[in-house]
């Protein structure tokens, strides 16, 4: 829910969401009632038994107590040890109490753990380095079977995406697009096994994935998300977080993402830190600098969430001219922007999580009234930016006020710039 507010908002659910949340809060309160209720009267029998027998105890030391066997030094010893043997029972009835609670714990940790591992490994023993350096980072295993096609068939997760099929052959430049909401980031993270999918079957080079999570990691798959997630370290451990590769890999890298000249004004160069969440750097920055964590990794599949959303028209047309030109073979790119579009060999229309139309943009433009809306709305928005950055002049100047004048009209025809 809290996610996917945006989403939510768009598809105007905000009631079911907070009836469903609320049905949720109920049978949470009704659970932990019934788990105190439990758990104190566990508590309440363990005690009593234990004040019960303290107080027989002291009613079959009466008497001796009374002949004068029972002396204070005794007594005084009884009460010293009571409370010791006391805290026993206690002891048993909380752990009875928790134990549940650790089953339920367990299993679910157990769901999130690699299909090989069981509940004994969240427990396993590990080594800890306190002296020296710290042991080398493990690598990604090496793998023979090279990217020659990825599918996706009936990918479905509840309440977004409904049967999806994507395919994205080696080689290719494949873009996902639609409206906010249509369920482009949530198709990529049950691609890629970030998020579970209700149904589906997902299969590299025609062999299914079990667990596309611990399947589609680098160097088969690097992924660049929507949010950039930087590290208040320096640029290169931002960059290789622990990967067997130099400096001129983390500088091509960089190149490649179009930060080469941002890196020749740092004054520390790859030492730079890039402060909390890279706070020192720009928005744009931080998310070529996550282009460029993907691109280090020189995967056979680079997956890119939404990454030019922060940048201008002009870095990002060299973005992805570089990244087609010298980054890896095959490029799968969630993208409304037309730079990225005009490039793609397939583009896959999304529209309220299903998909609305496949091919290449002209045909799509063609025969996909979803694509030319959002098309229309794209040449508009970028001929604005390019107004507002001085960029607009003589013929593209009249090219906005004609794209102007057909939104007016709710035309959805092309426009040509």
């Amino acid at each position: 829910m809290f996610g996917g507010v945006l989403a939510i908002k768009t598809a105007g659910a905000e009631a079911a969401v907070l009836d469903r949340l609320r049905a949720h809060n109920r049978r949470r309160r009704d659970a932990a009632v019934k788990d105190r209720l439990a758990t104190d009267l566990l508590g309440a029998a363990t005690t009593a038994s234990v004040e019960l027998g303290t107080g027989l105890v002291l009613l079959l030391a009466a008497p001796a107590m009374r002949g004068g066997d029972f002396t204070v030094g005794d007594l005084a010893l009884f009460t010293t040890y009571i409370g010791w043997l006391t805290a026993f029972p206690r002891s048993i009835g909380v752990f009875l109490s928790r134990l549940p609670q650790a089953a339920v714990a367990t299993e679910r940790l157990t769901r999130l753990m690699a299909p090989h591992e069981d509940a004994a490994d969240l427990v396993r023993g590990s080594g800890v380095w306190l002296r020296g350096d710290p042991p080398p980072a493990p690598q990604p295993p090496p793998h023979d079977d090279r990217l020659r096609v990825l599918e996706a068939r009936g990918l479905t997760v509840r309440g977004v995406l409904h049967d999806v099929g994507l395919r994205v052959e080696r080689g290719s430049f494949t873009v996902v697009t639609g409206a906010v909401g249509a369920g482009k980031t949530t198709l990529v993270r049950a691609l890629l096994g970030l998020l579970r999918a209700d149904a589906g079957e997902i299969a590299w080079n025609g062999v299914p994935i079990r667990d596309p999570g611990t399947f589609l990691v680098p160097g088969r798959v690097a992924y660049a998300g929507q949010v950039p997630r930087l590290f208040s370290e320096t640029l290169r451990e931002n960059l290789l977080l622990g990967r067997a590769a130099g400096d001129e890999d983390a500088r091509r890298a960089l190149e490649l993402a179009v930060f080469d000249r941002d890196l020749a004004e740092l004054t520390r160069g790859l030492d730079t830190v890039v402060g909390p969440r890279g706070t020192r750097l720009s928005g744009g920055q931080a998310q070529r600098v996550t282009a460029a964590r993907a691109l280090v990794r020189d995967p056979d599949l680079l997956v890119v969430d939404d990454l030019s959303s922060a940048l201008d028209v002009e870095t990002e047309r060299l973005l992805w001219e570089r990244i087609a030109g010298r980054g890896p073979e095959t490029v799968l790119v969630v993208s409304h922007r037309q730079a990225a579009l005009e490039r793609a060999d397939q583009v896959i229309v999304l529209d309220r999580g299903r998909v609305a139309g496949r091919g290449r943009l002209a045909d799509l433009l063609e025969s996909c009234p979803e694509m030319r809306r959002l098309w229309h709305a794209e040449l508009v928005a970028e001929a604005e930016e390019r107004a507002d950055l001085g960029f607009a002049e003589g013929g593209e100047r009249a090219g906005l006020g004609e794209a102007r004048r057909d939104e007016e009209r709710g035309t959805e025809g092309t426009i040509e710039g």
